[in-house]
């Protein structure tokens, strides 16, 4: 299904935009990216970013509807745009590999604690084009994670995954708006692989064993 860029003026859906409305599109979603390399979410301007952008103000709402659905569209990106996992992630353990991916997650938040603010302030919107976008960038989260548990089975992986975020949102949250130490978020997201690693191993052993 095509994504929509429900503006105030309208905008044509974004599977159906001719190439050079997608080129302003990508232009102004990078200039939001960069204002927030600069600044805090809450002290940028829409006419600043319009005009980094080099398009008008309404131009700007014909192809977000407000500051938080562009500000959305900037987090999918970022998190799309990461570094590529690599092949040796694959050929990892598979506790190895939760435990690198999960610490990727905090590494990624720990450069650039904006984007961790920004996705908590998104959560209270009620903007529908934000809430769309957050719940692809939770699915798109936890996916990899859930691949990761497969051997759990798919209920028992899901809740370990949710589990997993929880305590990953936790303290990302202690450190970026109280201070915590980083080295703290770590420890525990370490902590809490290590007590998977029973349930793991039983899991592989029972697979291996077959029917």
């Amino acid at each position: 299904m095509a994504r929509q860029a429900e503006g105030s003026g309208g905008a044509a859906p974004v599977g159906e935009m001719p190439e050079w409305q997608l080129a302003r599109r990508r232009r102004i979603v990078e200039a939001a990216a960069a204002a927030l390399d600069e600044q805090d979410y809450e002290q940028i301007q829409m006419r600043d970013v319009a005009q980094s952008a080099a398009v008008a103000l309404g131009t700007l709402y014909r192809y977000f509807s407000s500051k938080e659905h562009l500000y959305a569209e900037v987090l999918e990106h970022w998190a799309t745009e990461g570094e590529p996992l690599g092949e040796r992630y694959a050929e990892l353990d598979v506790v190895e590999r939760i435990r690198a991916r999960v610490r990727r997650v905090v590494r990624a938040f720990e450069r650039q604690p904006r984007y961790y603010k920004l996705q908590s302030l998104l959560l209270n919107s009620s903007d529908g084009n934000v809430r769309e976008l957050l719940d692809r960038f939770t699915r798109s989260a936890t996916a990899w994670l859930v691949d990761d548990l497969a051997v759990l089975g798919p209920t028992e992986a899901a809740d370990v995954a949710d589990m997993c975020w929880s305590i990953i949102s936790t303290m990302l949250t202690g450190a970026v708006y109280r201070g915590r130490p980083m080295a703290d978020v770590y420890r525990v997201c370490d902590g809490f692989v290590d007590l998977l690693v029973p349930r793991l191993r039983a899991a592989q052993e029972a697979g291996a064993a077959g029917p």
